[in-house]
């Protein structure tokens, strides 16, 4: 009968070269080599490699007796008496004690004193400390002794992205959800961990360990643990350099899809930010208005594309109805002029394809109003003149 560790016990010892192991479970299974089909078998495991040679060390150890029973059983009674005095112990590197070793006899700590001795004297009450008047509360707002930095980051401030890059990541999003009504955090995950990982470095220290943490600070001349505050990653410079740009670009390369997803990001970091001055705010609404009209700009016109294409809208009332709305709602938001423009062509052409003179009409004279190219112009004028016979 063929047991199911017997397969698995004859690869292993296939594999490391044992021949008299596999003889003898082919023995007890009644089987052959031949009978037998394997499948490829990789070279045996190696044994990991010593990082730290800890056994070639010369550690002190401490310095091991017979006790009297040890004795007593190999038969060393000679001058053998359970009144024995135990001699003076070590401390583990060869060294005596000496006088600074205490013994306890009878419940006293020092031998040949008692209880009648020191009745004479009058130690009076029994020694309390009492509580000073700077205590220190390690439940308060004050840092206390071994708090990290990272804790004073989220004492020291009331926004929410200094509580992430603390690491306190509860209390920051119980800041937004106060501050702003944020109750879907899942989106501001990346978010959250760009602030965490780029508050901080880290480096490497002896095998074993954990690595030094070394804390970001962006205020970097203060001195007063009550006012230190972390490095934040994406300040208002960048996000309009960056994330700015290139939803610009998105919009204008017609790659909405790309758009709305930097836009999204973009109000992600602003949502999760610090400013520092109010320029600084005003800049930051101007930066949050911008990136919430073109993600609703963006949202309307990936949604009347996904209608479908123009033949299969125009087959379907209900569905073409539809395409006129949205193209209409795309022209609403208040995005930047070139961008406008585009928003009203597309709306124009597709009144205008679809004999909705007056709606096409109604974007000519805005696009008209806002001005632009030449040619554009010309196109736009004559939609206008046909409208007008």
């Amino acid at each position: 009968m063929l047991i199911l560790a017997d397969p698995l016990a004859y690869m292993t010892a296939k594999a490391h070269g044992l021949t008299e192991e596999c003889e003898s479970i082919l023995e007890a299974t009644g089987l052959t080599e031949d009978q037998i089909k394997l499948p490829s078998i990789g070279a045996p495991l190696s044994t990991p490699r010593v990082v730290v040679s800890t056994y070639k060390a010369n550690w002190p150890t401490k310095a091991t007796s017979q006790s009297f029973f040890e004795k007593a059983l190999l038969g060393q009674v000679e001058g053998l008496s359970l009144e024995d005095e135990t001699t003076a112990e070590t401390n583990g590197f060869g060294f005596d004690e000496g006088e600074e070793a205490v013994t306890k006899q009878n419940g006293n700590l020092i031998e040949g004193i008692d209880e009648d001795d020191a009745a004479g004297w009058d130690m009076g009450d029994d020694i309390i400390p009492e509580v000073e008047s700077e205590f220190v509360n390690v439940d308060s707002t004050d840092g206390g002794i071994g708090s990290s930095e990272a804790e004073l980051w989220a004492r020291n401030s009331p926004l929410a992205a200094d509580h992430v890059a603390g690491g306190s990541f509860e209390s920051a999003m119980q800041l937004l959800n106060r501050q702003v009504g944020a109750v879907n955090f899942a989106p501001l995950k990346p978010r959250f961990m760009t602030i965490f990982e780029a508050s901080r470095t880290y480096l490497p220290a002896s095998p074993g360990l954990p690595p030094l943490i070394n804390y970001v600070r962006r205020t970097l001349e203060e001195t007063d643990p009550h006012k230190v505050l972390p490095y934040i990653p994406d300040d208002l410079e960048s996000i309009a350099a960056n994330y700015l740009q290139k939803g610009y670009d998105s919009v204008r390369t017609n790659k909405l899809e790309d758009g709305a997803v930097i836009f999204k990001n973009m109000l992600h970091a602003l949502l999760v930010n610090v400013v520092s001055s109010p320029s600084e705010v005003s800049e930051a609404k101007k930066l949050i208005s911008s990136a919430s009209e073109y993600s609703v700009a963006i949202t309307v016109e990936l949604g009347r594309r996904a209608l479908g294409s123009s033949d299969e809208v125009s087959k379907s009332p209900e569905k073409l109805k539809k395409s006129l709305e949205l193209s209409a709602y795309f022209t609403i938001p208040k995005l930047e002029v070139p961008h406008r423009q585009l928003a009203l062509m597309s709306a124009m052409k597709l009144a205008y394809t679809n004999k909705n003179f007056s709606s096409a009409l109604s974007f000519a004279n805005r696009i008209l109003a806002n001005g632009g190219g030449a040619k554009v112009l010309e196109q736009v004028r004559y939609i206008s003149v046909l409208d007008i016979i």
